[in-house]
């Protein structure tokens, strides 16, 4: 047998010793291949119309329900001045592997001042982070509440900021490397304390919702 030979079985046998220690590759499903933030404004949260008593103007009328019923009766946008009322929330996937969440709102009403406003969310993931390897859609967590001292805030002159992590929320919720899908349904931010703050179990939810304002202000 020529060195050649000789050189060539070796390498090979090295290569063979190489895959079977490697460790078996990760699960995988259908992810596209970028996606890592998402960005909305916020506005305030009604309770669903589960009895409609009129309907929306137009050729497509939608059957509704009046008045409407504000979800946070203490807790909202200072009406004198909505114009200057508004807020947005911002998630974002960093290289470590975890997420941040941001939430700003300003123009909020005297019922908010001194109050403690944490964010929530509401969503869906899909990982191959589980057990044996495989992958997996984890259970609907909705209106998941931040209540941690990064994600909440106290209202100070109608306004509120606050940053914070998934994994500062829950502990190694995420990590490098994980390859994840996160179906967002929901985010906002829910009153913690003062008069009757809004529940999350069961819903409403949170004072404040995603979500765009459609149309102009008024006069």
């Amino acid at each position: 047998m020529s060195h050649q030979h000789i050189r060539y079985i070796r390498t090979l046998l090295a290569l063979c010793a190489v895959l079977a220690l490697a460790e078996p590759a990760a699960a995988t499903h259908d992810e596209p291949g970028r996606g890592r933030a998402v960005k909305s404004p916020l506005v305030t949260a009604y309770a669903p119309c589960t009895a409609p008593n009129t309907q929306t103007r137009g050729a497509n009328g939608v059957p509704a329900c009046t008045p409407p019923n504000q979800v946070d009766k203490l807790c909202g946008f200072d009406i004198p001045s909505a114009r200057n009322g508004s807020g947005k929330v911002s998630a974002v996937s960093l290289e470590n592997g975890d997420v941040e969440l941001k939430v700003v709102a300003r123009g909020l009403g005297i019922g908010c001042e001194g109050r403690r406003l944490c964010g929530t969310l509401s969503f869906r993931g899909t990982t191959d982070r589980c057990v044996d390897g495989e992958s997996c859609t984890v259970i609907d967590l909705i209106d998941w509440v931040a209540d941690s001292p990064s994600g909440c805030c106290v209202v100070q002159g109608g306004f509120c900021k606050l940053k914070t992590t998934v994994n500062a929320i829950r502990f190694d919720t995420v990590r490098a490397g994980d390859r994840a899908g996160v179906e967002l349904m929901g985010c906002g931010l829910r009153r913690m304390d003062g008069t009757n703050p809004p529940s999350s179990d069961p819903p409403p939810g949170p004072s404040f919702r995603c979500g765009p304002l459609a149309g102009p202000l008024g006069p």
